[in-house]
């Protein structure tokens, strides 16, 4: 009989996204990832095989659980167009906190990876498009509710979003004050009409 495993594996997978987070891909050593995890090398191992199935587990979780926070705030009750530049402002109000400055997973690996390796590019490019798709929704509800203008193309205006987001989240790398990313955001809320 085989024996059970004595971790959460959900749970070890958001150890080692923020691990990679902090450290990125190349540079998270396996002593990072089992002391970020408090996993013994061999329980990682059997578990997730190698470092790239480990990242690519916790790469995808952290999209899932990002996107679900994601939708409750583009998904609020009140003026859809609000719920935008909430979403928008709440990127900013994540930056500030002392991890913040190390960006997204998402964003990180795009950066480190997404040239280098076929898979993980598929795989930040799925979670940019769901976001996308998500910002589009958010688009055509503000644009029924009168709030964004009904002649502008809702794809166009979502990719726009999703390119503010990627720039909000680049920026935040370098320190920029708070006051310059809310006023990106103002002229960003202003070119949707």
């Amino acid at each position: 009989m085989a024996r059970p495993r004595e971790f959460e594996v959900d749970q070890a997978l958001r150890d080692a996204a923020e691990v990679f987070r902090l450290k990125g891909y190349h540079a998270a050593s396996l002593e990072d990832l089992t002391s970020g995890t408090g996993l013994a090398k061999g329980s990682l191992y059997k578990a997730f095989r190698d470092k790239k199935t480990l990242f690519l587990g916790a790469l995808d979780l952290y999209a899932t659980e990002s996107r679900e926070r994601f939708i409750a705030g583009l998904e609020a009750p009140g003026s859809p167009r609000e719920a935008i530049r909430n979403t928008l402002v709440g990127y900013v109000e994540r930056a500030r906190t002392a991890s913040g400055t190390a960006g997204c997973l998402m964003t990180n690996t795009a950066v480190e990876l997404g040239a280098q390796d076929a898979e993980i590019a598929d795989h930040v490019r799925s979670s940019f498009r769901r976001r996308t798709d998500l910002f589009e929704a958010a688009v055509r509800r503000a644009q029924e509710a009168g709030e964004i203008d009904r002649a502008k193309d809702p794809r166009a205006l979502a990719e726009y979003l999703e390119l503010v987001v990627q720039g909000v989240r680049v920026r935040v790398k370098t320190g920029p004050d708070e006051t310059t990313l809310l006023h990106a955001i103002d002229v960003a809320m202003g070119a949707l009409g």
